[in-house]
């Protein structure tokens, strides 16, 4: 049975796409694919002869992504070998201000497909994953939710279904790396507490004011269940039971330019604009109560806790208002219950240079490195198993993205897997590969 919300999107898009097919004249010629005006374009699709265009202005935005992970390990750990994996993500937002005259109102829903086997459990045997487009292997309905933009969009409310993990303890910047320790969120978070995190969606509402141009605070919470992670549910199961919990998070954050010039304006007419080094800065913290298994005991815990933070500041610039330049960044994690965190500390560094080649601009270089240290309890349980001690993993990470155009890129990436799995069993691993994205 449709859900009203499912429903009424359905009627909407139907409804603009025949209105705009109906439109002769948002019709324009489709470049030909291998020309120079699609390939500058932004989609590999292209505009589809000008319907994409005419659909955006009725307030219909189509998105697809095509991420791929293919990634051998040549030496160390378990054994070697490859594997690939790869993740869909595709859905619509809906402009409800131009469709119905909803001020401030957006609609999204969409979808995941993952595939392929892990080369971490099957040959390298690490904590950390070493292909982020691993966990969830199937197809899920991902997000359903309703965004609502207050008081010239200083306040932004959100509800529905979708991750904790969309709107807290992320940065675009954790997106250029392979490795799980750093893509997506600090990734002790989701080891020791039931953080919710994409591909996986809950129910959930978020908060979030920007008082200032350069401040927010935004809070949130989500359903926690022993089903979370299940991923043969495929995220239909949208129900809320007496044993679940409820997982709340709050985040503030600073967002300020750094030694700021003017700099002029594209057309050297409009006066010039002050321009500095970008940075964004926050902290977290999370509380969740629901019954966390414990290391060694069959009582649960009633409740779990911890921070984060996160840094990035450009540091060099090529020109005054440019976003080619060198940009250091670190995050951290502190989930300090030993009795049900696998990983209470984490620490991640990273640099990333945006146009490091000459006529490359677009391209990005970086380096990472992640470090984990074990808990006490986990680690008794481990070594009581005749597995060894853990005490900590780490991961140093390298690569360069390629900007074939807009909508495609290639990543080689090498990946050094210091200690895997914490306890001094597993060699170190070498694990090649790349990460290969399409927009559509």
């Amino acid at each position: 049975m449709k859900t009203p919300l499912i429903s009424m999107t359905a009627a909407v898009m139907a409804a603009t796409l025949s209105m705009a097919v109906a439109d002769p004249v948002a019709i324009a010629p489709t470049p030909k694919t291998g020309s120079e005006d699609w390939s500058k374009g932004d989609y590999l699709t292209g505009n589809w002869g000008g319907l994409r265009d005419r659909l955006e202005s009725d307030g219909l935005h189509f998105f697809g992504f095509y991420t791929m992970d293919p990634a051998g390990n040549v030496t160390g750990g378990k054994r070697q070998g490859a594997t690939y994996v790869d993740d869909w993500y595709f859905g619509a937002t809906l402009d409800l201000d131009k469709l119905i005259g909803w001020t401030g109102g957006k609609f999204t829903v969409s979808g995941i497909n993952r595939d392929g086997p892990s080369l971490t459990k099957g040959y390298v045997g690490s904590q950390f994953d070493v292909q982020q487009c691993y966990g969830g292997q199937n197809v899920f309905l991902y997000g359903v939710f309703l965004e609502q933009k207050l008081l010239d969009d200083k306040v932004i409310l959100k509800l529905g279904r979708f991750s904790c993990s969309d709107d807290f303890n992320a940065s675009p910047l954790y997106g250029y790396a392979m490795n799980n320790a750093f893509n997506g969120d600090i990734r002790n978070v989701l080891f020791d507490t039931q953080f919710s995190a994409y591909p996986f969606s809950t129910w959930a509402a978020s908060l979030r004011v920007n008082p200032t141009p350069e401040t927010y605070v935004q809070l949130g919470v989500f359903q926690n269940s022993d089903r979370q992670w299940d991923a043969h549910n495929n995220g239909l199961n949208w129900d809320i039971r007496n044993e679940d919990g409820v997982f709340a998070i709050g985040q503030i954050g600073w967002t300020p330019e750094f030694w700021k010039r003017p700099v002029s304006s594209p057309d050297g007419k409009s006066a010039p604009e002050m321009k500095g080094l970008p940075g964004h800065y926050w902290i977290g913290g999370s509380v969740s109560t629901w019954e966390y298994p414990q290391f060694g005991t069959s009582v649960k815990a009633t409740n779990s806790y911890g921070f984060y933070a996160h840094a990035d500041q450009m540091v060099t610039q090529e020109q005054p208002g440019s976003d080619q330049g060198l940009t250091v960044w670190t995050a951290g994690g502190l989930y300090p219950q030993q009795n049900i965190a696998i990983m209470p500390w984490q620490v991640n560094v990273g640099l990333n240079y945006k146009g490091l080649f000459p006529g490359r601009d677009d391209d990005h270089s970086m380096l990472h490195v992640a470090y984990g240290q074990f808990s006490s309890d986990y680690a008794n349980t481990v070594e009581a198993a005749g597995n060894g001690r853990p005490q900590y993993e780490m991961v140093v990470e390298s690569g360069h993205r390629f900007a074939v155009t807009k909508f495609a890129y290639i990543q080689p990436d090498i990946q050094w897997i210091i200690n895997p799995a914490g306890a001094h069993r597993i060699p170190n691993a070498l694990v090649l590969g790349a990460q290969i994205g399409i927009i559509f």
